[in-house]
């Protein structure tokens, strides 16, 4: 059984979660109903000292993040959030997206026959054995 620390930390993350989901959703009323609504209710079932009474709250909150992962929309990649990605690009580092440009059998740089070559190549490297003859990827 977690220490009241460990709850209250534990808490306290699904709570940052619940406020942004709830910051994502499109419509303005919605958004401040639904802040004013998570702090109320949080503040309220804060000093809870009944250990079933909060495992009850806490299921509670765990349905709402639930139900609005379903119900807002995704952010756009690269909207807000500040993370950037980095990709190998002839050997360096670079900033950008995993997009490669060539070697492709669909842009007709490589043969079909240079695409199972890699292919076999990059399933020993990535399983440590060969393709077996019944697989088809």
């Amino acid at each position: 059984m977690p220490g009241p620390a460990a709850a209250r930390a534990h808490i306290l993350s699904r709570y940052r979660e619940l406020l942004r989901l709830i910051a994502r959703l499109p419509e303005a009323a919605k958004r401040a109903e639904g802040l004013a609504e998570a702090r109320a209710t949080t503040r309220a079932r804060a000093a809870e000292a009944d250990p079933t009474a909060a495992l009850a709250h806490a299921k509670e909150l765990a349905a709402r993040i639930g139900f609005l992962r379903m119900i807002t929309p995704r952010e756009a990649p690269g909207a807000g959030g500040g993370t950037r990605r980095y990709v190998l690009r002839g050997g360096e580092l670079v900033e950008g997206a995993g997009e490669s440009k060539g070697e492709r059998v669909a842009d007709g740089t490589i043969s079909v026959e240079d695409a199972h070559r890699w292919n076999e190549r990059h399933f020993k490297r990535f399983h440590g054995h060969n393709k077996g003859k019944n697989m088809f990827f």
